[in-house]
């Protein structure tokens, strides 16, 4: 919605189905990378996998939510 009350009707092809399709892919992605390097790195680490993947997992979300936080707080979102 514009701040004239209008609604947009030109199609966001990039959020079709209310979620950004290429930060879903981008999450998937590194998600996949960081399983790949757990599962062929793990062993060198003091760590178990599903610690490894918890951290991991801790991390993104850390950094996801921060990210959100900066988008919203400079008016992005």
């Amino acid at each position: 919605m514009h701040a004239l009350g209008v609604v947009s009707t030109v199609p966001d092809f990039g959020n079709p189905a209310g979620f950004d399709i290429a930060t879903v892919l981008t999450g998937s992605g590194i998600t996949l990378l960081l399983s790949a390097g757990i599962m062929r790195y793990g062993e060198r680490f003091q760590y178990t996998a599903a610690e490894l993947y918890g951290i991991g997992g801790a991390a993104l979300i850390a950094v996801g939510v921060v990210f959100g936080l900066i988008l919203v707080l400079t008016g992005n979102r």
